[in-house]
């Protein structure tokens, strides 16, 4: 009853929401970063280490959002195959949902370990152990998870070009987010694709994501959000375009509680969007 009462709720929403659619090599030794870590938000997602990869659990919706955005960064590498290895770097990587999807995929599509390398970077070390020993043995080969920040990161490794760098969920959740894209577009090689999908900052996500999500139908843990934390895409877009990346595609995104399925839907964007920039040569 609660699902069903707040899918009419999302429809209402999504109908008002329709017409608002159209909106417009550094020193490692001398360098010094500004911190993007957020201890509370950090903290917050180590306490579900328990449940990150129950099926039912709080994050099922997260792990879901693998049926979508698991081909849609893969896209620009599935046709670059030449025997040379591609690299993906997948920042904030928790306890390996996206990774390890990643992974599957080129598996899939035989794709050896010398063709294809998935970095995962994640600050909290209980759930890089979570992703570690989920990883099946013979994905092994293409998933490296490592501790840290993308700016540490960086710092330490600045001959890192990867070809994809992924942000996915995550800016939301940071310090200083201008710092944290900074860093994660200096990952990526000239011509790379950075991947970035994130809530949107609007009345519209305010009401899905926190109010019927969160406090209404218990979809997401409360205080998966914080609305002060929420970044326009309009600032998104420019934060990119100050880093010389050109971007090449917006697009806006569902998910159905009922069915624990997502879909592309840009009427969606003001709730929650994707963006697909590349960085320019």
């Amino acid at each position: 009853m609660k699902i069903a009462m707040g899918l009419q709720i999302l429809q209402i929403i999504v109908s008002i929401s329709f017409s608002f659619a159209n909106f417009t090599e550094p020193n490692k030794t001398l360098e010094t970063t500004v911190s993007t870590l957020n201890p509370e938000e950090v903290e917050k997602f180590g306490k579900l280490s328990a449940e990150w990869w129950s099926p039912s659990g709080p994050l099922r919706s997260l792990h879901a959002m693998n049926s979508i955005r698991v081909p849609y960064i893969a896209s620009t590498l599935n046709c670059l195959r030449d025997g040379r290895k591609r690299r993906i770097l997948d920042i904030g990587s928790g306890g390996g949902f996206l990774s390890e999807g990643l992974a599957e995929h080129f598996q899939n599509l035989g794709w050896s370990d010398t063709e294809i390398e998935i970095v995962g970077l994640e600050p909290n070390s209980e759930l890089v152990n979570i992703a570690r020993s989920h990883l099946p043995e013979n994905l092994k080969g293409k998933v490296n998870y490592f501790v840290d920040t993308v700016e540490n990161y960086v710092v330490r490794n600045p001959n890192q070009n990867f070809d994809t760098v992924v942000m996915s969920e995550v800016i939301e959740h940071v310090d200083n987010p201008a710092e944290f894209l900074k860093y994660a577009v200096r990952a990526a090689k000239p011509g790379g694709s950075i991947y970035l999908s994130t809530p949107g900052k609007s009345v519209f996500s305010w009401m899905t994501l926190i109010l019927l999500m969160e406090h209404v139908l218990r979809i997401f843990p409360v205080g998966t959000h914080n609305y002060d934390k929420l970044i326009d895409l309009n600032d998104t877009l420019a934060m990119l375009r100050e880093n010389k990346c050109e971007i090449r595609e917006v697009r806006g995104s569902l998910y159905n509680p009922l069915l624990n399925v997502w879909h592309w839907n840009d009427l969606f964007i003001p709730v929650a969007y994707a963006v697909h920039a590349v960085k320019s040569n």
